[in-house]
């Protein structure tokens, strides 16, 4: 499949979660005994297969802490399982889906409720 192709091919697949687990387990090793903070979340990032991944995880993580640490988040019915499962799925994968299409559509949404959080509220 070419550039523009809308799914991951297996063998992307593949690849791609290989050398995550790699990538994962080396900076998992290198931070061992720290603190878990967002330094290790900003690694993990640098190692994420493409630029629409690298945003789709930059978002999940911080929505992600925002929500189990302040939990100071605005945000609409249902949103909250899908912070979650985003952030997880990255994490565990190296990818959040095998379709392209819709890892864009959940990049934005994620990008879309990290706006909301630092717009100013009417008065």
């Amino acid at each position: 499949m070419g550039k523009y192709a809308t799914h991951y091919t297996d063998e992307e697949l593949n690849a791609i979660t290989e050398q995550w687990l790699k990538d994962k387990k080396r900076v998992d090793e290198e931070y061992e005994g720290r603190y878990y903070n967002w330094d290790v979340d900003k690694e993990y990032e640098k190692y994420l297969n493409n630029e629409n991944l690298k945003a789709l995880f930059r978002h999940a993580a911080y929505l992600y802490k925002a929500l189990f640490e302040t939990g100071d988040l605005k945000l609409f019915p249902n949103e909250k399982p899908k912070i979650i499962d985003a952030y997880r799925r990255v994490l565990a994968n190296g990818y959040y889906n095998q379709s392209k299409t819709r890892e864009k559509a959940v990049r934005t949404h994620l990008g879309h409720i990290v706006k909301r959080q630092s717009r100013p509220k009417n008065k």
